[in-house]
């Protein structure tokens, strides 16, 4: 178990994690960077609500990165499928 020190949002939290350590730091600067650009834009909300807003595009990003996956899959399976029907009509033909 690891003991990870990372700041988000000005505020200190030492997590416990089975993950890489490295892991952890850089999820806290993926959050801290997108906490940055919130904040430059000129918002003016509270952090409360500009964590909300951060966890949800982070939330909004790993759906389409699922999403982009699955259809990556798809078509993959589609080329395999191709690969072995044509495999097998080729075992099936006639030696010459």
């Amino acid at each position: 178990m690891h003991k990870v020190e990372v700041i988000v949002a000005g505020r200190s939290y030492t997590i416990r994690t089975e993950d890489n350590p490295e892991h952890v730091q850089a999820a806290a600067a993926m959050i801290e960077s997108q906490l940055n650009e919130l904040k430059q834009i000129g918002s003016t909300v509270g952090t409360d609500r500009l964590m909300a807003l951060v966890a949800l595009n982070l939330a909004g990003q790993l759906l389409n990165q699922k999403v982009n996956q699955s259809t990556e899959l798809g078509g993959l399976i589609s080329s395999l499928e191709t690969l072995v029907s044509q495999a097998e009509g080729l075992a099936k033909a006639p030696l010459r």
